[in-house]
C-alpha cells in the first residue's frame, strides 16, 4: 500500500503539486548577493531531482545555484543526511567549516550535523523554533533579512 500511495502522490505532484508554492520575498536578492560575493550555492533537497529542477526553472531560481543535490526516485538517496552528503560531493567536498546548510525542518538541521557542517534554521518555512532548537540549529533566522545578516554580516 505504501508503494501505491507514493505512486499516487508522485502522479499528483509531478503535474500540479510541484508548482503549489511560492518564492519568499527577498530570497532572489539574497541569492544574488551571495553569488556576487563569490559563494558557491547548492540545493540539497529531499524532493526528487526531476521535480526539483522543474521547480527551480519555473520560479527562475536555477540561475543562482551552481549545484543541485536531490533525492533519487528509487529511494536509494532519500534520507536528508545522504542528500547533503551527495550535494557536498557534487560541490567537490569543500571544507566543512566553509559550508552552511539552511533549512526549515529538523531533518535539515540533523542532516547538516551528521555531515559535520553548520546549519541555520529559518522560521519562515514549515518548522518552528522549538523544532529547530531541539534539532540543534547553530543559528535561527526569523526572516530573509535576518538570514542575510547571519550569512553576510
Amino acid at each position: 500500500q505504501a508503494e501505491r500511495a507514493v505512486a499516487a502522490y508522485r502522479e499528483y505532484f509531478s503535474v500540479k503539486g510541484l508548482f503549489e508554492n511560492r518564492v519568499y520575498d527577498g530570497v532572489p536578492a539574497l541569492l544574488q548577493s551571495l553569488r556576487d560575493q563569490g559563494k558557491t550555492l547548492a540545493v540539497a533537497t529531499s524532493k526528487p531531482e526531476v521535480f526539483t529542477l522543474r521547480i527551480l526553472d519555473k520560479f527562475d531560481l536555477s540561475k543562482y545555484f551552481h549545484f543541485v543535490g536531490a533525492a533519487s526516485l528509487d529511494s536509494s538517496r532519500s534520507q536528508k543526511a545522504d542528500v547533503i552528503r551527495y550535494t557536498l560531493h557534487l560541490c567537490g567536498n569543500p571544507a566543512p567549516d566553509t559550508v552552511v546548510m539552511i533549512g526549515d525542518r529538523k531533518h535539515d538541521i540533523l542532516g547538516a550535523a551528521q555531515n559535520g557542517i553548520q546549519s541555520v534554521g529559518v522560521l519562515y518555512g514549515y518548522g518552528d523554533r522549538p523544532e529547530l532548537e531541539t534539532a540543534g540549529a547553530d543559528a535561527i533566522a526569523q526572516s530573509v533579512e535576518q538570514l542575510r545578516s547571519i550569512l553576510l554580516g
